[in-house]
């Protein structure tokens, strides 16, 4: 069986196989943090099989590709976008505020960093919606 005959029989029947999701956690000492004794000084790296790997970028270009094709995405979302970057973002944050202050108005900026946001997110919602956006069924079966 060929790699793209495997990849392509797990995106058709939304099989993830279960041996790939293991994985090997290494705790990392994160600098300067050497002699702290909370267990925050470390930053766990997963290592994964690299044909789980694989199959995570071709999901996430498939649903890329679902979401970009059906204009799906806000014209504020610069993550995840092909040819953007954070300086568009903060570009076009430059010209709101200089807009609005041409204009007389007041501003007022919250910026957030959320910690581990992304291990807190709620998957039932990230497939509900993905169901909602009419993402191929293999693929958010898959994810």
């Amino acid at each position: 069986m060929s790699t793209t005959a495997l990849y392509n029989g797990c995106l058709r029947t939304a099989c993830f196989p279960r041996i790939w999701k293991r994985a090997k956690i290494i705790p990392i000492v994160k600098p300067g943090r050497e002699t702290s004794d909370d267990i925050s000084k470390y930053h766990p790296i997963s290592l994964i099989n690299t044909a789980a790997k694989v199959l995570e970028k071709v999901l996430i270009h498939r649903i890329m590709h679902h979401t970009h094709s059906n204009n799906l995405m806000s014209k504020n979302q610069y993550g995840f976008t092909p040819q953007t970057s954070t300086v568009d973002a903060v570009m076009a944050m430059k010209d709101f505020v200089q807009d609005s202050l041409n204009d007389g108005q007041y501003i007022a900026l919250i910026s957030l960093d959320v910690k581990g946001a992304f291990d807190a997110a709620w998957w039932p919602s990230i497939l509900t919606s993905l169901k909602i956006l009419k993402c191929p069924r293999n693929l958010y079966n898959l994810a």
